[in-house]
């Protein structure tokens, strides 16, 4: 999608488009590696964390690539400050660390209340699609045009820039260990590596409490993981990190 909006300003975005990329400090490396080099190929990117400001108060800080939180220092944040953590009936997640802080931003840089959001839905997402159709500040040219997953694959296919997330790639976007992803998935991940469950399982142990109750916690999982041990807690639950 970003890609297809330059081709269409001859390479150059104008003044009044920003790339902004919310860091929650869960992401895979090789996720930072990618936006890095969007940066330094296509465009900038403004990287932003959700913080709290001496009061106390929700706001958001500049970062970049070398200064970005690796350890889930934004997502802690959050969660110290609404004294509770996300789960699949109370999502607080991108609402606070990505919706919010892009507003917080927005407001106190350009002085904007009112801005255009652009989303890389495809088309055969006609859920979401549909869904977001229905707020009046969101486009969503990739599905106007049709696009779907196989033109994505096609033509990140060979890039020089593709993302570069190792097992079947999807299972380790966005934050790596996500309490939305399926227990399948995120055994997967734990096998793969177990570091990637460090926060989740430190933050559960700090809490006291547990992402999910439906399933095991994620010490558990990640015990299970290294069992050789199949079982089934259904399938992934849409986490909406885009919308």
């Amino acid at each position: 999608m970003l890609h297809k909006i330059l081709e269409s300003y001859g390479g150059n975005l104008p003044e009044d488009i920003k790339v902004i990329f919310c860091n929650t400090g869960l992401e895979h490396h090789e996720t930072y590696e990618f936006i890095h080099r969007i940066g330094q190929e296509w465009c900038p990117v403004v990287w932003l964390e959700y913080t709290l400001t001496p009061e106390g108060k929700p706001f958001y800080t500049k970062v970049s690539y070398e200064t970005a939180s690796r350890e889930g220092e934004p997502f802690t944040k959050l969660i110290a400050k609404k004294k509770y953590l996300p789960n699949p009936v109370a999502r607080i997640c991108t609402v606070n660390m990505k919706i919010t802080t892009v507003q917080k931003y927005m407001r106190h840089v350009y002085g904007m209340t009112e801005w255009n959001r652009v989303l890389g839905l495809r088309s055969e997402e006609t859920k979401r699609v549909s869904r977001m159709r229905l707020m009046e500040d969101v486009s969503m040219p990739m599905a106007d045009a049709g696009d779907t997953k196989e033109d994505v694959i096609k033509f990140w296919d060979g890039h020089g820039l593709d993302l570069r997330l190792p097992l079947r790639g999807n299972i380790l976007s966005n934050c790596v260990g996500c309490y939305l992803k399926s227990y399948q998935s995120l055994e997967e991940i734990s096998r793969y590596d177990p570091s990637h469950f460090t926060w989740w399982i430190e933050t559960e142990k700090h809490t006291g409490n547990r992402f999910r109750n439906d399933r095991p916690d994620y010490e558990t999982i990640k015990a299970n993981a290294h069992k050789q041990m199949a079982f089934d807690f259904g399938d992934t639950i849409d986490c909406f990190c885009t919308d």
